[in-house]
């Protein structure tokens, strides 16, 4: 009897941990709020409308970019952009990047 209790707790426990990680990704991915971070990070040279202006419009920039190559350009800038590295945590980082490469 004590042997398929213990058998249930330790299934119940493993269930419950893996629900557990997957609701952690799922809480992360939620706060991520892109829309501020575009606005606190790209509005000033990419515009309220993605159109552009001291940097490039990037309003179809998913087209040019797959999601790799835009994180790599949100990190290490280049051409006149400076680099984000530090500034984003990675989830914000792959949220962004995930936005803009829907972008086409």
């Amino acid at each position: 009897m004590k042997l398929k209790l213990f058998g249930v707790i330790v299934l119940a426990l493993g269930l419950s941990a893996c629900g557990n990680k997957q609701n952690e990704a799922q809480s992360a991915a939620v706060k991520v709020d892109v829309p501020k971070i575009y606005q606190n990070f790209c509005i000033s040279c990419h515009g309220n409308q993605l159109q552009g202006g001291q940097g490039p419009n990037i309003q179809k920039v998913g087209e040019r970019l797959d999601e790799a190559e835009i994180i790599k350009r949100i990190q290490k800038g280049g051409g006149g952009m400076p680099p984000f590295q530090v500034a984003l945590k990675e989830e914000e980082l792959k949220a962004l990047a995930s936005w803009l490469a829907g972008l086409k």
